[in-house]
């Protein structure tokens, strides 16, 4: 049976505070750790996983998750127009339902920015569909006042409404450029006097690259990506996973284009609108960041996590990883664990 919860309220209120933490209270036990971040445990009933939440002196939350829910689980909000929420999801699939943006979800790679007016919805995560995210929380007037304690410019927000719906449903790849920063977050792991001074910077890096998007007019891939029709967006969205199902036999993009009822044209420059680059490009990234977070999460050998996500030989992964992280797979892990 699938399970509904409620948030409403803006960031820092006790609304949302108190709704938060009863939402918290009916699906998880709770510990704090000693550098202030809190650790949400599923209950048994509710799921497996964690969410977890820490507060910075920024005043912005950053949350991650790693989570399956059991039976299903729905969170409906009600958030106002200053409610400010940039996320990425790493892996997996959640879906979004909103009164005035319509239907849309988060998937692998993509990222999802709240718009600059009052949202009410629901959010739906499939029955044991593991979900693992990194979500930025505050308030639209809190990042200008971030922004000008650092001597930077409130951004300007050119979004069409249009675009902003669009990449409010994580539907647009102009946000791409943000997801580094929050990935490096979600597979940082280490406990060190350090860690929150780290956690701030790589929220500083993904606020510059946020900022250099808002700031701009619309991209060509973003005028391709509201082109597509939506059966078009829908096969689309299936190519990354059957590319991961198949990863140990690539499918050609021939391949790809008959399973998506498409031409090659349509689907590689369909697929570059919607994501912001190529069907193997993407792919790559997506193997190679499940690589990094195996590394982190697991203590399986660097073969196996190699063979795990598509590479023939351990030297062809070993390559493939030096030359994307800029160190070997043994030393991420070290430096991360």
């Amino acid at each position: 049976m699938t399970q509904v919860h409620h948030l409403a309220g803006a960031a820092g209120t006790t609304t949302l505070d108190a709704t938060c933490a009863a939402y918290y209270a009916s699906i998880a036990r709770t510990d704090e750790s000693s550098d202030g971040t809190v650790r949400h445990r599923l209950r048994p009933e509710a799921g497996d996983g964690t969410i977890e939440v820490a507060s910075l002196r920024s005043g912005f939350h950053l949350v991650r998750y790693d989570v399956a829910f059991a039976g299903g689980h729905q969170v409906r909000y009600a958030f106002p127009g200053d409610h400010f929420e940039l996320e990425h999801c790493v892996d997996g699939r959640m879906h979004i339902s909103e009164a005035h943006s319509g239907v849309g979800g988060l998937h692998a790679g993509a990222v999802a920015l709240s718009p600059r007016c009052a949202t009410e919805g629901v959010v739906t995560h499939g029955d044991g569909e593991r979900y693992r995210a990194v979500s930025i929380t505050g308030t639209w007037t809190g990042l200008e006042s971030y922004l000008g304690a650092l001597g930077v410019d409130a951004p300007t927000d050119n979004r069409p409404e249009s675009v902003a719906r669009e990449q409010y449903l994580g539907r647009s790849a102009a946000l791409r450029p943000v997801a580094g920063p929050l990935e490096e977050i979600f597979v940082h792991r280490r406990r060190s006097p350090g860690r929150l001074l780290f956690l701030e910077s790589r929220l500083v890096a993904a606020l510059s690259a946020l900022i250099d998007e808002l700031t701009v007019a619309p991209t060509p891939a973003d005028a391709r990506d509201l082109a597509l029709d939506h059966h078009e967006v829908a096969a689309l969205h299936r190519v990354p996973a059957l590319l991961w199902r198949e990863r140990h036999t690539p499918p050609t993009l021939a391949d790809l284009a008959r399973a998506s009822s498409m031409s090659v044209r349509r689907l590689t420059t369909g697929f570059r609108a919607l994501y912001g680059t190529s069907v193997r490009e993407y792919h790559r990234r997506r193997c190679l960041d499940r690589a990094a977070a195996l590394l982190v999460e697991t203590d399986w050998p660097v073969a196996r996590i190699g063979h795990e996500v598509g590479y023939a030989s351990p030297s062809n992964f070993g390559y493939a990883f030096r030359r994307d992280r800029g160190t070997s797979p043994a030393r991420f892990r070290q430096a991360h664990s």
